[in-house]
């Protein structure tokens, strides 16, 4: 999968799609920039998260890692020959410390054979799992960790391939 990095443009289009399709995210008021090793960063302004302590309350730290990581994954499919939907699958948060300044999220791009078996399995099946990790420091320190499992959706009209067969009830294929 080659490597990508999004203009400022880009970056902008995809920050108004989130919060156009994921309202919720507006209050983050978040902004995304790219990092030169092909990390993405989500940065926020701690007083609109801030928690009834002052720090950064841990939903807003959950939801904008989960965005960044959607980010990314729509980073790495938007140059596919597929059209596809990203959602996230599954993921597991460490709250390490509080984070008591304005909040950076930074996700981590996948190496290079992540890449390549997620790419095989979105050609092979239409649908492909890639696991990816984002963390906050906050004072030099690392605050948070979070690793989200999201899944790729081929679209099924730009799909080329002909769908599979659907089973029946007792389990034989039907055209």
């Amino acid at each position: 999968m080659p490597r990508t990095s999004m203009t400022e443009q880009a970056l902008e289009h995809l920050e108004q799609l989130i919060m156009q399709e994921m309202p919720i995210t507006e209050h983050l008021q978040f902004s995304l920039s790219p990092k030169e090793d092909g990390c993405l960063c989500a940065s926020a302004p701690l007083k609109p998260n801030a928690n009834h302590m002052g720090t950064a309350f841990g939903g807003s730290l959950s939801m904008l890692a989960t965005v960044t990581g959607w980010a990314m994954m729509h980073q790495l499919v938007d140059n596919m020959k597929q059209q596809v939907e990203v959602i996230i699958q599954e993921s597991d948060i460490e709250y390490l410390k509080p984070v008591c300044e304005n909040i950076s999220v930074v996700c981590e791009r996948p190496n290079e054979d992540a890449l390549d078996r997620f790419q095989a399995m979105l050609d092979r099946w239409g649908r492909a799992r890639l696991d990816l990790k984002c963390k906050i420091e906050a004072a030099g320190e690392c605050a948070f960790t979070f690793m989200g499992r999201y899944v790729a959706l081929a679209d099924e009209e730009s799909d080329s391939t002909p769908a599979p067969a659907a089973l029946t009830p007792a389990g034989i294929a039907e055209e």
